[in-house]
């Protein structure tokens, strides 16, 4: 029995080491060397980016290729020795560069809806460089917003590489109009209505009609929604945009003449056909002043 009790403690002590083994090696820490080396230079590391554990030492030496005459060796921005060691305590760059060679690194970052280029990535020019970009916004997003470290810019232009940059390129998805919809508005004379629309069209832009009769038409510009019901004595026009691809809102007004208007509000979400089908207006919207 003792000689079985030992064996069990012993199986499980071998156990907890291996755990308390394995969960050192998984909180084990590494740190990045990215290392950029110009024409004319010869040395190690080699030019990539190179994956350490933190506290690690890494060694480096560079030197000229013959017809060169100036080496400069920057480790994180900040001038170095042409050989040396660092210590891995995160991300660092190691540059070396011949003369007026150096390099800077431009890098993009692009979101869904955008075409042009550059694409996506990380690039290094040489100092100097005049790089050119354009983009433009695929069908179904709007607000194509470029940024160049984090501040607005145009949509194409040229980037003259005097430091390291970063291009942001984003839009916003613009979601589905077509289809119908329940609309609920409400006007600062206290009326107020429920019926159905049915958007027609392209993407961006159709015909309308209501529940009751009315009808329009509806453009989707940017993020904005407008759009236009009528009926023979009155005429009514909404603006607004999406919270979400099934609900819109914003503001409408309604009026006989466009010189008298009522202001007021409305919603829409988005709802099936048999839905639709079986629902009933609140009002007559043809026949309120």
């Amino acid at each position: 029995m003792k000689r079985h009790i030992m064996i069990v403690m012993g199986v499980l002590v071998s156990a907890a080491l291996l755990l308390l083994a394995s969960c050192k090696q998984a909180e084990v820490e590494t740190g990045t060397l990215e290392v950029v080396l110009s024409e004319g230079v010869t040395g190690s590391p080699a030019a990539g980016t190179h994956e350490y554990n933190v506290g690690d030492t890494v060694a480096y030496r560079f030197a000229l290729e013959a017809g060169y005459e100036t080496l400069t060796v920057l480790l994180d921005g900040r001038e170095a020795a042409a050989s040396g060691t660092l210590t891995i305590s995160g991300d660092h760059t190691l540059q070396a560069y011949s003369n007026d060679n150096r390099q800077y690194k431009l890098t993009v970052t692009v979101a869904n809806g955008v075409t042009g280029t550059p694409a996506a990535g990380s690039y290094l020019y040489k100092q100097g460089t005049v790089v050119a970009y354009a983009y433009a916004l695929e069908e179904g997003y709007s607000q194509l917003s470029v940024k160049l470290d984090g501040v607005d810019v145009v949509s194409s232009g040229t980037i003259t590489m005097s430091e390291d940059y970063v291009l942001a390129v984003s839009a916003y998805e613009k979601y589905v109009v077509r289809g119908t919809w329940l609309l609920s508005e409400s006007y600062n004379d206290g009326s107020s209505f429920e019926v159905t629309v049915t958007f027609s069209g392209s993407f961006t832009g159709g015909t309308v009609s209501d529940s009751e009769g009315g009808s329009g038409t509806w453009e989707y510009e940017d993020a904005s929604v407008n759009f236009t019901l009528a009926f023979p004595d009155v005429t009514y026009e909404y603006t607004g945009d999406f919270s979400d691809e099934d609900t819109m809102s914003g503001t409408c007004k309604r009026y006989r003449t466009a010189d008298v208007a009522v202001s007021g509000t409305w919603s829409a979400t988005r709802v099936s056909t048999t839905a639709a089908a079986s629902f009933q207006g609140s009002q007559k919207k043809g026949s309120r002043r």
